[in-house]
């Protein structure tokens, strides 16, 4: 059986914190007004990764990459607790 989905899921994960990151020091790559939508749309990129990894575990495919795309759940979760730190609610 071939490892696509935990393939692809770890290489959306990886491009979607990056996006979702990269306006936050130390990295600060900005686009000027548009720099805060970039926030979502790694996110969602990220989601979609996580979403890939959990299709991986439910069809039982071989090899380890699959938990590597369920144990990054827990940055999800802390970076929506940084947003909500940073902007406190008023995004």
């Amino acid at each position: 059986m071939e490892r696509k989905y935990s393939k692809y899921s770890v290489i959306l994960i990886v491009v979607g914190i990056f996006i979702a990151y990269m306006i936050f020091p130390p990295i600060n790559i900005t686009f000027g007004v548009w720099s805060m939508v970039a926030i979502p749309i790694g996110f969602a990129i990220y989601l979609t990764g996580v979403t890939l990894g959990i299709i991986a575990f439910l069809k039982k495919e071989k090899g380890f990459i699959k938990y590597i795309a369920l144990i990054s759940i827990a940055l999800g979760v802390l970076y929506v607790v940084f947003l909500f730190a940073i902007f406190g609610g008023e995004i």
